[in-house]
């Protein structure tokens, strides 16, 4: 009796697995595209416990494996207008900046934010661009993956139109450098004049440029790019001391005046609290 609830227990959950696989499958190839090639897809899923972890459907795994057996259609037949909204538990700001990073990554040059919602703590950012083909998946899971995101779901309204639910888990920005008490002094250079760091701990900041005139403009945000503080100093200097309160995750460096006076460079130095 045990054995046989044991064994109907499972066989459901492998039809509720199964159906939910096949809803997204035919959501990201099209219901068409699913129909014409449902055999080789029943194939290539015929695993469908191997999709999942943790009771939710492996995004990444699923879009590498509809990429490489061909499954997935991106380009369009003529340029078109291409949308793709972003939807995470994090301030549109930081959203924003992830994007934005992400797609000059892939060599996107020109693209817009059409739409921003910001509802209970979520940010849904939609970008628009003309393009001749969809965003790769694939390529964007990656790319935010480095900045802290995990995927949760991808929706596919129409080719031309797609959402990517990702969660924020350790929030990072692709040009800040991370830095500790164990780096001892660092010299950095940026021909922007603009420094960004990302720390997780407590402690004070030492920071000397390479130049007498330089008038800090220091910024300090939170996790989700808040400012936390703001330090602007009129009077001319060389060097800079400050102490970084909890919660602060990036910091940015450059001049109240002209950034591209420390363009040569700056050394900074972390000490944790005891």
């Amino acid at each position: 009796m045990i054995f046989r609830i044991i064994f109907y227990f499972g066989l459901s959950l492998c039809m509720v697995f199964g159906d939910a696989l096949d809803d997204k499958i035919q959501n990201l190839i099209g219901m068409q595209s699913y129909n014409v090639n449902r055999n080789f897809i029943d194939r290539i899923f015929q695993n469908k416990n191997d999709f999942y972890t943790d009771g939710r459907i492996d995004i990444q795994k699923l879009m590498a494996t509809l990429k490489d057996n061909g499954l997935l259609v991106l380009k369009f037949k003529e340029p078109a207008e291409l949308n793709v909204a972003f939807v995470s538990q994090t301030t549109p700001i930081f959203l924003t900046r992830s994007i934005n990073s992400t797609l000059s990554s892939m060599g996107y040059s020109y693209f817009a934010v059409s739409k921003a919602e910001y509802i209970d703590g979520i940010a849904k950012i939609t970008f628009s661009f003309s393009t001749e083909h969809a965003l790769d998946p694939s390529i964007v899971i990656n790319e935010l993956l480095k900045r802290g995101y995990f995927f949760t779901d991808i929706k596919r309204n129409s080719i031309y139109d797609w959402e990517y639910d990702i969660e924020l888990i350790d929030p990072k920005l692709a040009n800040a450098r991370e830095i500790s008490s164990a780096d001892g002094i660092i010299d950095v250079r940026d021909v922007s004049g603009e420094y960004w760091f990302s720390t997780q701990d407590s402690g004070n900041i030492a920071i000397k440029a390479k130049t007498s005139s330089w008038h800090p403009r220091i910024i300090l945000y939170d996790k989700n790019l808040q400012i936390i503080n703001l330090i602007n100093q009129t009077t001319p200097t060389n060097k800079i001391t400050f102490s970084l309160l909890d919660g602060v995750r990036f910091i940015m460096i450059s001049d109240t005046q002209n950034p591209a006076i420390i363009k040569n460079g700056i050394q900074i130095q972390f000490e944790t609290s005891e």
